[in-house]
């Protein structure tokens, strides 16, 4: 099982969900929560969103649990930002992110 399950599932053993409960509160059927513990797949990132709002936590507080790294302050600004973009703006931020990966290997 995958690091994201893991966190996924020890919220939903917290909150004492079922795994239908939980596919139930974040609109999803129970088919796809089943999915990602039988094949390890990945959920999204808008139901990871929807999980931390089924589970009242703020995206850092699903993802500090996630492995030994703890973001900062600004890191969680920054994150928090991302969410409000549009995947157009998404998108250019990522084309700069390039050029400066070029620039740094020149």
């Amino acid at each position: 099982m995958n690091t994201i399950i893991k966190r996924i599932d020890e919220l939903r053993k917290l909150k004492g969900w079922s795994k239908y409960q939980l596919a139930k509160c974040i609109g999803v059927s129970s088919n796809s929560v089943y999915g990602w513990y039988r094949t390890g797949a990945m959920p999204s990132l808008s139901n990871v969103e929807r999980i931390c709002e089924a589970m009242n936590i703020t995206i850092e507080q699903f993802f500090c649990g996630v492995g030994s790294y703890s973001i900062n302050e600004e890191e969680n600004k920054l994150l928090q930002d991302w969410f409000l973009l549009s995947e157009l703006e998404r998108g250019a931020i990522f084309k700069i992110i390039e050029v400066f990966k070029f620039l740094k290997n020149k």
